[in-house]
């Protein structure tokens, strides 16, 4: 393929689109700008940018697929920063690391090197993203650069995460509030982001009450406002709800609503909404929280979205089979299973639904298959608190069918799990 320039590229997109000069100007910018940048006289902002792939109905990365970018270095590294603030990350990428190559510009490489590590954590490139991290590390370790350290630790944190290994999380993201405590004049952003971490990875090991805790202290932090407060709040109550603590729940769950319900999209309103319903479920109704789980489910479903309707069924499951309704409960487990991928995390809960269920209704056999299938998922996808929960359903159901050896086994089973995953990561009990 030939590379183009920009406003090559903007002016064949344009033409194919039928689209005139003043038309994609229109509300934009003035007609003069558009045929200037067509000529390559004059650059787009990235705001600008952004604007013309919408009106142009393409993607922005597509804009500027194989386009060469030969702008000035601060004018590209203005673009990345921006496409960065616009969670354009796989676009920004190929900047950040024409900069990196380049030797002819103040920009630090220590500044570049972070966000680039930003964008692929973003994308999910966790050992690239490692890498550069560990590039990073060195030079803080070199230069003494707190700073520059609270941030790294704080990243190879959520890289850890990522990977599922969330005792090597706790560890970057403990030392990353270590290393805060350094700095002079601390950065109250810098603190929650921490704090929010902390609280994250207490939950998914299953350390509710300590989740809780950090959560709060997040929230006593004055920038710590807007959105982000709102997803807090709905977080905090997910984990009261977990202590079953309703009221302290219910009570976080409407603060998070007022604060979320005006800047959400439709996507965004749809599974706040699912996590309302299930939150105050215990203070309603369980029919009337199962009517309007339905109603979610169906919207879900006239969207297309399969696999959010099958979460939406898997919790009518569970509701249904915390209210005794048995036969209720494998109708809708199955619908969430005809939904869902076979390794999807919510396969877990409807492996154990239809444990219950199976167990209830005396089929030993299938109640310790779908056992051990959540058993497999959690470790898929390294829920250790799930797992344990669910090992413990099923030393308990053993014990009183008097099968004492097999529990003790299931039992030591996990203690060998739990002690290996952590020894994989340097840490020995």
């Amino acid at each position: 393929m030939n590379i183009s320039s920009l406003g090559q590229r903007i002016r064949e997109i344009r033409l194919k689109k039928g689209i005139t000069q003043i038309e994609l100007a229109s509300g934009l910018c003035t007609p003069s700008l558009i045929s200037q940048i067509e000529s390559d006289r004059a650059r787009p902002s990235y705001k600008t940018l952004v604007a013309l792939a919408t009106r142009l109905d393409v993607p922005l990365e597509h804009l500027l697929q194989e386009v060469n970018l030969d702008l000035e270095f601060s004018s590209k590294y203005k673009l990345a920063m921006g496409m960065i603030r616009g969670n354009e990350f796989q676009t920004a990428v190929p900047l950040l690391n024409d900069l990196l190559e380049s030797q002819q510009h103040r920009i630090q490489r220590e500044s570049l090197l972070l966000e680039l590590t930003r964008c692929l954590v973003e994308l999910g490139n966790v050992l690239e993203a490692e890498k550069v991290l560990q590039q990073l590390d060195q030079i803080c370790f070199t230069e003494r650069n707190d700073h520059l350290h609270v941030e790294v630790l704080l990243l190879l944190g959520k890289v850890a995460e990522l990977k599922n290994e969330y005792p090597i999380a706790l560890f970057h993201t403990n030392r990353a509030w270590n290393e805060l405590q350094k700095v002079e004049e601390i950065d109250a952003d810098n603190q929650a982001k921490i704090l929010i971490q902390l609280a994250s990875l207490h939950e998914r090991v299953g350390k509710v009450a300590e989740a809780a805790e950090y959560y709060e202290k997040a929230l006593l932090l004055n920038p710590y406002n807007g959105e982000d407060r709102g997803k807090t709040f709905l977080r905090l109550a997910e984990v009261y709800d977990r202590q079953k603590k309703f009221e302290q729940a219910e009570e976080y769950a409407m603060k998070a609503t007022v604060l979320l319900q005006e800047q959400a999209n439709a996507e965004q309103k749809r599974e706040m909404k699912h996590r309302l319903i299930m939150l105050q479920r215990e203070k309603s109704d369980w029919k009337v929280s199962v009517q309007k789980l339905l109603n979610l489910a169906e919207q879900y479903e006239q969207i297309g979205d399969k696999s959010k309707a099958g979460e939406v069924f898997a919790d009518i499951a569970l509701i249904c089979s915390e209210n005794g309704e048995i036969d209720e409960s494998w109708a809708y487990a199955e619908k969430a299973r005809m939904s869902l991928s076979d390794t999807s995390p919510t396969m877990g809960q409807v492996h154990r639904v239809l444990s219950f269920v199976y167990f209830h209704r005396e089929d030993e056999e299938k109640g310790k298959r779908h056992l051990d299938n959540a058993v497999k998922i959690y470790k898929r996808h390294g829920k250790f608190a799930e797992l344990e929960e669910v090992t413990l359903h099923m030393c308990r159901y053993l014990n009183e069918k008097g099968e004492h050896r097999e529990a003790f086994e299931r039992m030591e089973l996990l203690h060998t799990y739990m002690t290996g995953q952590l020894e994989q990561r340097g840490i020995v009990l």
